[in-house]
């Protein structure tokens, strides 16, 4: 791809990103998302403070930079030996939920990605799907593993496991291209009482 027609789809990302992580893409857009910082990594493939567009540009219509995507995340690969190598305190901070989880990558000053992707909600009705079937073999009589009986589950829960391995994915992509230093996740119980309304009264 030309530099030119790279940059055009470089900073603008459309109605549905292209961001994609294991299968799991992220949730549509409203109109278009102007990327404010990009991701920068030395030639040895070791992670940089992200830089602005505008400076991203210059590098590379000079030859500084080669523009390249790493799951959908526009990102530069510098070609020469960068000015410093110092960074700052960059954080993922992880919003977990039933349906939707959000994913941001900031520092102290400023927020360098912002990212919704669709919960992983389907393990649970593919194991229930695949158990019916195994006991389906069995009726009929067809090639099928042989039965663990009294067999203890133990262990994580096949569903939970499922949407903790890919906020694992999520954060490697992140830091694959960003100097990540901490990771933070929202952790709350919601508490509800029987018989109480769900939402607040405003009076």
């Amino acid at each position: 791809m030309a530099p030119q027609k790279m940059l055009q789809a470089l900073f603008l990302t459309r109605n549905r990103s292209a961001c994609k992580v294991e299968g799991i893409y992220t949730t549509s857009l409203i109109g278009k998302q102007i990327m404010q910082y990009v991701p920068v990594v030395d030639s040895n493939q070791r992670q940089l403070m992200p830089t602005t567009p505008k400076r991203a540009e210059r590098w590379i219509k000079s030859g500084k930079a080669t523009p390249f995507f790493r799951k959908g995340i526009f990102c530069v690969r510098l070609n020469v030996e960068p000015s410093h190598r110092l960074t700052q305190p960059i954080a993922v901070g992880i919003d977990p939920g039933s349906k939707r989880e959000g994913y941001t990558v900031k520092s102290q000053a400023h927020t360098y990605l912002n990212q919704q992707f669709h919960a992983v909600d389907w393990v649970k009705d593919a194991e229930e799907a695949s158990t019916n079937a195994r006991r389906a073999r069995r009726n009929r009589k067809t090639p099928y593993r042989k039965n663990r009986l009294n067999r203890k589950r133990g262990g994580i829960p096949p569903s939970t496991k499922a949407r903790w391995q890919f906020k694992v994915r999520v954060v490697k992509v992140y830091a694959a291209i960003f100097p990540i230093s901490h990771i933070g996740i929202e952790d709350i119980k919601a508490t509800t009482k029987k018989g109480c309304r769900t939402t607040e009264r405003i009076i």
